[in-house]
């Protein structure tokens, strides 16, 4: 092997060096160093005692236009070339065995190719670096793309612009453009793929025509095939997609199960993680974990929405608001807000704490928590529905003052079983201010008695908490004081006619005095 080294060298040297060398021999000192010089200088010293080479000049290769000039071979395979098929252009470098090939055209320049097989099958590619075992290994004529770490961009023959650093990295890419693949076999699979972006082992792995997806962290949307425009963050995020596309995912685990659901939003550690459907908003640890097909959902903090798996159409906003629903169509804001509901549907929970009667109670609105001693509004008035165009069946209504006058408004002290661990009270927190209200269930038998239960003057949606509900009584109350009225305008009437009778009455009373009078005169003049 020595042997054939220095024979190459010898024989270049030799060509390059004849022109300014006049008197060159060839000498074996008496220490073993094989020597080749003239008369001024050494060229070369070979020391067969440890093997070294030492050229004392440069070493020449003229430009390779084809594969027996300006070639270093190892064995029978090109090792180091700069092949172009006009010595004065192309710029191209090829170090590695089979690096390179001899057979490319005009259009092949700027090309450098470091490994094993490094750009062996271009034809007119160019602006094309490689570092490392089989990059870009049968590229032909895509441009401007950099691969580093062995098989990177392996497959890759027209697509250009992309850059792969990583073992394996865009190792399947054919024709896809502008991707960006950092880490060990991300973006492995893309074939067509555009505008990825992989930064981390095994992001966006499984893509294969996907476009304008990124993905930072291990493994982060690992699964994705031909999702487009999803963003994914943390480690394993938005890890199970395959097509489900314009998904963001910030945080480990973020919508990791999401598979074909679109256009969610998850930003926290295991947000939307068993998520599979579309348009749910999640921020927050833990938001909307459990999620699977309720849509349109937006949660808001810690743990809020936890539970929900079908519910749809909701928003929570505080940490466990919403935190066991199912249910459709329900707002909540404030810490814990509606955490109890849990098939109930259109209800509305504001404040800490706030709480429809029921888990499955429907169509309420829930001011405040049970701590809360007034409700105040700073505007005159509070209006509701009531367009005759909307009711049907309209005719007056026949309770009024008989059922008022059986209601028994009371006083009493609040002392809420709530306020007592196991919900038994021993009287030590009783309110020591009275006030006064209604009982439900004397609410609730005056209405059974009545036959007007559906008055709905108590709601039962909770058996263990009745609760009162006075606005249907505002109507009774109403047609009761026209009542009162009535009654009033005929007593009223009966009295004037009373006094009318009283008056004529009078006058006869004085008639009668006055005819008593002329007769007591009349007998004193007889007599």
């Amino acid at each position: 092997m020595k042997t054939k080294i220095l024979f190459i060298v010898l024989c270049n040297l030799i060509i390059c060096n004849l022109l300014i060398a006049q008197n060159i021999t060839n000498t074996l000192g008496t220490d073993g160093v094989f020597s080749l010089k003239d008369n001024t200088a050494t060229y070369l010293t070979l020391n067969q005692v440890n093997g070294y080479l030492t050229l004392n000049r440069s070493l020449v290769l003229p430009y390779t236009t084809g594969s027996t000039l300006g070639v270093i071979y190892k064995g029978n395979d090109r090792f180091i070339h700069t092949y172009h098929t006009t010595e004065s252009i192309g710029y191209n470098t090829f170090l590695g065995i089979k690096s390179g090939n001899f057979t490319l055209l005009e259009q092949a320049r700027f090309n450098t190719g470091v490994g094993y097989y490094t750009l062996a099958g271009l034809t007119t590619g160019y602006g094309n670096t490689t570092l490392g075992a089989g990059t870009l290994q049968i590229n032909s004529t895509g441009f401007y793309n950099t691969a580093v770490g062995f098989t990177s961009l392996n497959t890759n023959t027209t697509g250009k612009n992309n850059t792969a650093l990583g073992f394996n990295s865009l190792n399947s890419n054919v024709s896809g453009n502008y991707n960006t693949a950092l880490g060990t076999e991300s973006l492995y699979s893309n074939i067509n793929g555009n505008n990825n972006v992989a930064l981390g082992v095994t992001s966006l792995y499984t893509n294969t025509s996907g476009r304008d997806n990124t993905a930072v962290g291990l493994g982060s949307s690992y699964s994705n095939t031909t999702g487009n425009e999803n963003t994914a963050v943390g480690n394993v995020s938005l890890y199970y997609n395959t097509t489900g596309s314009s998904n963001a995912a910030l945080g480990s685990y973020s919508l990791f199960y999401n598979n074909t659901g679109s256009n969610n939003t998850a930003v926290g550690h295991n947000s939307l993680y068993n998520n599979n459907n579309n348009y749910n908003n999640a921020f927050g640890m833990s938001s909307l974990y459990h999620n699977v097909t309720g849509a349109n959902n937006s949660a808001i903090g810690y743990f809020s929405m936890y539970n929900n798996l079908i519910g749809f159409n909701n928003t929570a906003v505080g940490n466990n608001s919403l935190l066991n629903n199912n249910g459709n169509y329900n707002t909540a804001l404030g810490y814990n807000a509606g955490s109890t509901i849990t098939t109930g549907y259109n209800l509305t929970c504001l404040g800490i704490d706030a709480a429809p009667t029921s888990p499955t109670a429907v169509d309420q609105v829930t001011l405040g928590n049970i701590f809360v001693t007034s409700l105040r509004c700073n505007v005159q008035t509070i209006t509701s529905l009531s367009d005759a165009r909307d009711k049907k069946n309209i005719k007056d209504l026949s309770l009024g003052l008989d059922f008022i006058t059986k209601l028994h408004p009371r006083q009493f002290n609040w002392d809420k079983r709530e306020w007592y661990n196991g919900n038994i009270s021993d009287g030590s927190k009783m309110k020591d201010a009275p006030t006064a209200g209604f009982i439900a269930q004397e609410l609730d038998s005056a209405q059974t008695t009545a036959g007007a239960d559906w008055l709905n003057l108590v709601l039962k949606d909770n058996p263990e908490k009745w609760e009162a509900t006075y606005g249907n009584l505002l109507p009774v109350m109403v047609k009761a004081i026209q009542e009162l009225k009535t009654e009033n305008d005929l007593l009223k009437d009966k009295l004037a006619k009373f006094e009318e009778m009283q008056s004529v009455l009078v006058g006869e009373i004085e008639k009668i005095r006055s005819n008593n009078s002329s007769l007591k005169e009349v007998k004193l003049g007889e007599k």
